[in-house]
């Protein structure tokens, strides 16, 4: 066990003697979850404002209107088509909803019945898109009930529609999992704290498995297996300071997010169980990884490459529900999306560890799966 802290504690050092880790470790994670939070906002609600076209002008497409109107999200501002050109060009909005002529049949039919307008380059296009697309599909639901109604009741499917929609409360937004949602409580801030705290995280474990290339390299690898260290020794030496180098990092992150963002990051024991999966789960790739490459460098670039792929695949940048359904499917097989369920789960909804058990296994199984890989392509001379 002596030779097993010595080697830890040595690379700790080394690691923390190097004023770029910091960087890596604390500054950039936090720079991000900054610049990147004001997109929602430091509360849990924020603003857009859109203009509002009704091309119809009818009994029923006013209630779509009045339906719009109670997104707390959005501010939606009813104008003609020249105006809202004219507050889209000058950036006063957004952008434009057209609701248009024959709505109702062309709900009825499945057929696109709102027009989204956005100025090009529009950071939140995707996000207001779903929460239009979302207030229509309620529309939809309740529209196919009062026809269905009116076939059976023998009265006017108007009628009973404005009759289901008499006690609608406000809307909410991007409900599904691993969501930012008002009703849920989670707010850009914490969303973004969450991701850019598993990007950077996996960041720097990248660059200290990056240290198994650098010791063959000069060496050093080579005189540690002919010292009395076992290989279990060196192996476990190395893998500890991993481990506990982003245990460090996660743990001053969290501090420095709730001081200078107000994050609550939720259960403590959910939060011990998650994170310390995750990690073992990076380190396996960080060391998975580092078996398929030659050099330091190769490392970086490989492992760069996979973890920002993988970051925008798995819902660290943006909600997973914008993205399409495949995506989704696709996204259940890389280990940031069930970090990301893990910690939305804690965050947003207050849950504790038995809401992080799904998470923490399917992290857990990434882990082995890595590690299984990484040793075995390990090269001990």
């Amino acid at each position: 066990m002596k030779r097993i802290f010595t080697i830890c504690l040595f690379e700790m050092k080394r690691t923390f003697k190097k004023k770029s880790a910091y960087v890596m470790m604390l500054a950039m994670p936090l720079l991000f979850t900054f610049i990147f939070g004001g997109l929602f906002g430091s509360g849990s609600v924020t603003k857009w404002r859109l203009a509002l076209v009704d091309e119809e002008r009818t009994s029923f497409s006013q209630q779509v209107v009045n339906r719009l109107m109670m997104d707390e999200m959005v501010t939606y501002e009813p104008v003609d088509n020249n105006l809202a050109q004219e507050m889209l060009a000058g950036q006063e909005v957004q952008g434009i909803v057209t609701i248009e002529k024959g709505i109702a049949e062309k709900l009825v039919s499945k057929q696109q019945a709102i027009q989204i307008q956005f100025l090009p380059g529009t950071t939140v296009a995707p996000l207001l898109e779903q929460q239009v697309n979302q207030a229509v599909q309620g529309i939809d639901i309740y529209l196919a009930a009062a026809r269905e109604g009116s076939f059976h009741l023998q009265e006017d499917w108007e009628t009973i529609f404005n009759k289901l929609t008499a006690n609608e409360g406000p809307l909410h937004v991007w409900t599904e999992r691993g969501s930012i949602s008002q009703q849920a409580g989670m707010s850009g801030i914490s969303y973004n704290s969450a991701g850019f705290a598993i990007m950077f995280v996996m960041m720097m474990m990248l660059s200290m498995t990056g240290v198994l290339m650098e010791a063959k390299q000069t060496g050093i690898w080579s005189r540690l297996f002919v010292s009395p260290a076992t290989r279990f020794e060196v192996l476990a030496g190395y893998f500890l300071s991993f481990f506990l180098v982003g245990w460090i990092q996660f743990l001053l992150l969290i501090v420095l997010s709730s001081a200078l963002f107000g994050v609550k990051w939720g259960n403590p024991f959910g939060l011990l169980a998650l994170i310390t999966s995750l990690l073992l789960c990076v380190v396996g790739l960080g060391i998975a990884i580092a078996g398929f490459v030659k050099t330091a460098e190769q490392q970086n670039a490989i492992g760069t490459l996979v973890i920002i792929s993988t970051c925008m695949l798995g819902g660290v940048y943006w909600p997973l529900n914008i993205v399409p359904e495949i995506m989704q499917k696709i996204a259940n097989f890389v280990p940031q999306t069930w970090a990301m369920e893990g910690f939305t789960s804690l965050i947003s909804d207050g849950g504790g560890i038995g809401n992080v058990i799904m998470p923490s296994l399917m992290l857990l199984g990434f882990a082995v799966l890595f590690l299984s890989v990484g040793l075995s392509r390990m090269k001990y001379v």
